[in-house]
């Protein structure tokens, strides 16, 4: 078996698609498979087809991203405004949500702007579990704070050590985190949501991929809701999704 074999087999159980950087992707799988004590790739590939979580080490291997707080915080002011606009209870899903910058920027913008937490639910999935894991935990890197004005670091972190920030206790409760990959079926209560953020994420699949995100987005959000994703991401329009720009932010609204 080859490293595109593997890709491939990749491809099919997360969706995504390593179309550059295949040399720093090959350098990573070998590296690990080696460490695990693994020949070669045949052997390799035969062991992860049979053992779900060796191919979940490998997934979180692959998939784990470089995020931080407030990224893109236009888009963030905007889900204010449509939550203060809304008036009543809001439901939101942060798919994926890395180890949790995203929603837990969500809730700290939320309190600066004067929102009841209580009526906010927060949703967020991922399909890596050590980063489902670290956000559950709530610990931080500094470097992951370095957006975030001192007085909003002092206001809702609090120093466990030299390198970590422990979002407070009472943030963390609002916020529901599940292991999972987008295209599995969703619990019961993961719908009608009147707010998606899914940033950088479908820039990692193809064409096909897209589409079936896109349609699954559609379908998971409250008519009236919106959809806001990365800046590179596509959104190709399959569904009745209708682009608006406000203040130069690209969101869908369904």
């Amino acid at each position: 078996m080859s490293f595109q074999s593997l890709l491939d087999h990749f491809y099919k159980a997360t969706g995504i698609e390593f179309k550059e950087n295949k040399e720093i992707v090959n350098r990573k799988v070998t590296r690990f498979y080696e460490d695990k004590g693994y020949a070669d790739y045949h052997v390799f590939f035969t062991a992860i087809k049979n053992d779900k979580t060796l191919q979940q080490e490998l997934i979180n291997l692959l998939t784990t991203s470089e995020t931080y707080f407030y990224r893109e915080f236009a888009q963030i002011e905007l889900c204010i405004q449509k939550i203060k606009d809304l008036k009543r209870k809001v439901k939101i899903l942060s798919a994926p949500c890395a180890s949790g910058e995203e929603p837990y920027s969500l809730l700290i913008a939320m309190l600066e702007a004067g929102i009841d937490l209580n009526s906010i639910e927060i949703y967020a999935i991922d399909i890596n579990t050590q980063e489902i894991d670290n956000a559950k935990k709530g610990i931080f890197q500094h470097r992951r704070l370095h957006k975030l004005p001192a007085k909003l670091q002092e206001r809702y972190f609090r120093l466990v050590d030299k390198l970590g920030y422990e979002i407070l206790p009472e943030l963390q409760k609002h916020v529901h985190f599940k292991q999972m990959n987008l295209f599995d079926p969703f619990p019961p209560d993961f719908s009608n949501f009147d707010i998606i953020f899914s940033r950088n994420m479908l820039i990692y699949f193809d064409r096909a991929m897209q589409e079936k995100s896109e349609k699954i987005f559609y379908e998971k959000l409250r008519i009236g809701g919106s959809l806001f994703v990365g800046h590179a991401d596509k959104i190709h329009l399959v569904t009745p999704f209708k682009k608006s720009i406000n203040r130069g932010t690209h969101y869908y609204d369904k």
